[in-house]
């Protein structure tokens, strides 16, 4: 299979933005709370979407560079996964992204833990047909990885 340049950064752009979109809507518009690797686990789409708009404005293929952030968020979707499935224990990747400090007062302390909302790295809040959104995250890099590296790119 063969694919202009334009077309693959348009196509990993809208994929990216689709995907950001939806882990957002699940948080913000259904009320189910990330945890901190679902949260970790957006950032590489945030760099697609980068790399998309550098290669459509730079008219550069950059297949390299979504070749090694697929490869990273492959590697943090299987871990997550691991972690939902009981293969890995849960680790410090799951800790708060904050820190409480050693001054905080016992108001504060309460209004923190009662106002944050966080999900579990072990117990995902969504499956879709059967899997967490963490292995269809996995799923999804690993079909763009493969389509990325099998096609040929025609130059515009």
């Amino acid at each position: 299979m063969s694919m202009s340049l334009k077309k693959l950064h348009i196509i990993i752009l809208f994929i990216s933005v689709v995907s950001l979109v939806s882990a957002y809507f699940v948080e913000y518009i259904m009320a189910l709370a990330g945890c901190h690797l679902c949260i970790y686990q957006r950032f590489p789409y945030l760099l697609l979407i980068m790399i998309s708009i550098i290669g459509l404005s730079s008219n550069q293929s950059l297949r390299q560079y979504y070749i090694i952030t697929f490869l990273i968020s492959i590697l943090l979707a299987s871990y997550h996964t691991g972690i939902e499935r009981g293969i890995f224990e849960v680790s410090i990747f799951c800790k708060p992204l904050v820190s409480i400090s050693d001054n905080l007062s016992v108001s504060d302390f309460k209004n923190i833990l009662y106002n944050e909302k966080l999900g579990t790295c072990n117990k995902p809040v969504l499956f879709i047909l059967g899997l967490s959104m963490a292995e269809w995250n996995l799923f999804l890099n690993i079909m763009l990885l493969f389509s990325t590296t099998l096609i040929k790119i025609k130059q515009d």
